[in-house]
């Protein structure tokens, strides 16, 4: 099942590790395939876990259900710079709370109607939308 809601999420090098259905929220636990990350310090590749993060981005949805991501953002330590980072997600920006095509898809959707009109259709108010 993880493995099939792991292609239907369709984002490239993302697991889903598991599922949980609340009414009409669909939250899928979701990590980085990779074991490791680049430092954006000194571009060195590091494996030293420092720390697990756990957020949530909202998705866009499946069939009927609203999709939000439980992601594990690592915390890594550079054994060169010693310095710590995140690291990088490509589907979603930082400090974001959706990822980069559910913003694609709102914005889709102002060009054939209005704000408020959006905002009611996603559950979100007006100035998420402006945001």
């Amino acid at each position: 099942m993880k493995r099939i809601l792991s292609q239907l999420l369709n984002l490239p090098d993302v697991a889903v590790e598991s599922s949980l259905e609340e009414g009409s929220v669909l939250i899928l636990s979701v990590r980085k395939k990779t074991k490791s990350a680049v430092c954006p310090q000194c571009g060195k590749k590091s494996e030293h876990l420092h720390q697990n993060q756990n957020y949530l981005v909202k998705d866009l949805p499946i069939g009927d259900k609203e999709v939000i991501l439980n992601v594990n953002r690592r915390r890594f330590k550079c054994k060169t710079c010693r310095k710590t980072f995140n690291e990088k997600l490509d589907f979603v920006g930082a400090r974001k709370t959706y990822t980069h095509r559910y913003a694609e898809n709102i914005v889709k959707q102002l060009i054939s109607s209005n704000v408020s009109n959006v905002a009611e259709n996603n559950g979100l108010t007006d100035e998420e939308v402006n945001a």
